[in-house]
């Protein structure tokens, strides 16, 4: 499971070398990829999609991101 509102850093995959964050959106309802330069994400340079469901954000993971260091 993907965890929100946690920071890791991409180690494998074409993302390799973002950070990236989960968050569950209310409105319009999903979930939000923001991915960074650095670890703060004060840099948020891109926002990937908002995937209505947890199988399409895992789909996601699994394609672009297949190896994530999450930080607590």
């Amino acid at each position: 499971m993907i965890p929100l509102g946690i920071t890791g850093l991409v180690k494998e995959g074409p993302l390799q070398g973002w950070f990236v964050r989960v968050s569950q959106m209310e409105l319009p309802k999903g979930f939000l990829v923001a991915r960074a330069r650095n670890e703060a994400m004060d840099q948020t340079l891109i926002l990937d999609g908002l995937f209505p469901e947890q199988t399409k954000l895992e789909a996601f993971f699994e394609s672009q991101a297949p190896v994530v260091e999450w930080r607590d």
